[in-house]
């Protein structure tokens, strides 16, 4: 924690240069040091002026875990609670909670990113958070059919869903589609539960567009309906760091 800034601290290397990254900062240090290096920070709540770093606004939505399990549940829409009531009764359904499946997901991922033509997740964008990723995976008659991924960080408080797949491209039955539909539901719920128990006071989705014209209004739906509430988000890139991240978007890192 730098300066009493509570926040998710991440330095690591890629080929031979130094990343640094801030997660869910409290507030934004203005340090010339910073300028010329390659730092960000990510998913803060302040909207500010610095001198020296590019600001991006974007939205996500939020679950206060605070509230009572019984509130929290009946924020969600009604057919979304009666599809984790359904996965509680689900024969041969087992999840596994832990914070040491990387290869295991990235393995995941590399089916589900070949059978969507998308880029394949590098190992280095997974280890640069440390210990600070939850897994949850999901296996339905022994054979793992989805997996989340979350961020977390003690010192706010916040925890924040990063990745979430499953095996419905493989799936041409109707009811496993939907079954696998309704797991994905329940594997949220239970990790809201798991983190509201370890002391975690906000459960982020992770980003939202908020358009209903973007391709992205499939996903937008879903999330809000577990009933969380719009915020808005700033994330501050140095002026090499944001060069950085331009070049890796051009060339599909």
């Amino acid at each position: 924690m730098r300066d009493g800034c509570k926040m998710l601290n991440l330095k690591y290397k890629i080929k031979g240069l130094n990343f640094y990254e801030y997660w869910f900062a409290n507030s934004i240090a203005k340090r010339k040091t910073e300028y010329f290096g390659l730092y960000c920070y990510r998913d803060s709540y302040n909207d500010v002026e610095v001198k020296g770093f590019v600001q991006e606004k974007k939205y996500t939505l939020i679950n206060d875990l605070t509230q009572s399990s019984d509130t929290l549940f009946s924020s969600f829409k009604s057919n979304v609670r009666n599809e984790i009531r359904k996965c509680e009764k689900i024969e041969g359904l087992e999840f596994k909670i832990d914070q040491s499946s990387m290869e295991k997901f990235l393995e995941f991922y590399r089916d589900f990113a070949h059978a969507k033509s998308l880029s394949a997740l590098q190992i280095r964008s997974l280890e640069k958070y440390q210990t600070n990723l939850y897994y949850i995976s999901s296996y339905l008659e022994e054979k793992l059919s989805n997996m989340q991924v979350y961020i977390v960080d003690e010192e706010s408080g916040r925890v924040r869903l990063l990745h979430s797949i499953s095996n419905l491209h493989e799936q041409e039955d109707k009811h496993k589609r939907a079954t696998i539909g309704w797991i994905n539901r329940f594997l949220h719920w239970k990790m809201m539960l798991l983190f509201k128990r370890l002391g975690y006071h906000t459960f982020d989705w992770g980003g939202y567009t908020n358009n209903p014209n973007s391709p992205l209004a499939g996903i937008d739906k879903f999330k809000a309906s577990f009933g969380g509430k719009t915020v808005a988000l700033y994330d501050y890139y140095s002026y090499l760091y944001y060069w950085v991240k331009i070049l890796q978007s051009k060339m599909g890192s």
